[in-house]
């Protein structure tokens, strides 16, 4: 994606992992972060903050969401035979300096 001339302005990353992989990727390619890229992320990983430019995450509260599904999943367990619920949890994103205006 990146060596094709019609090239994304931004990049939101799956989780820390593949947004690391994707920072490496982009800076052996000598792209500049945010001048000629955007970069976000889910999960705040300790990581992303310390980089030049710290980058932007969608933060997610992995506690509150391992708690949610080991309750959901030891009700089953004990027999709860609801039926399926969705769970939604607040996200929060960190704004930082990976995060600019796309340049032509």
């Amino acid at each position: 994606m990146l060596s094709q001339p019609d090239r994304p302005t931004a990049i939101l990353a799956s989780d820390s992992v593949i947004a690391l992989e994707i920072l490496r990727t982009i800076r052996q390619r000598g792209m500049r972060i945010p001048d000629e890229i955007s970069l976000i992320t889910f999960h705040d990983a300790d990581w992303t903050g310390v980089t030049t430019p710290p980058i932007t995450v969608v933060d997610q509260p992995v506690y509150a969401l391992g708690h949610s599904v080991a309750d959901l999943l030891i009700r089953r367990l004990k027999g709860d035979i609801q039926p399926a619920e969705r769970l939604v949890l607040r996200t929060a994103i960190i704004t930082r300096g990976s995060v600019g205006a796309p340049h032509p």
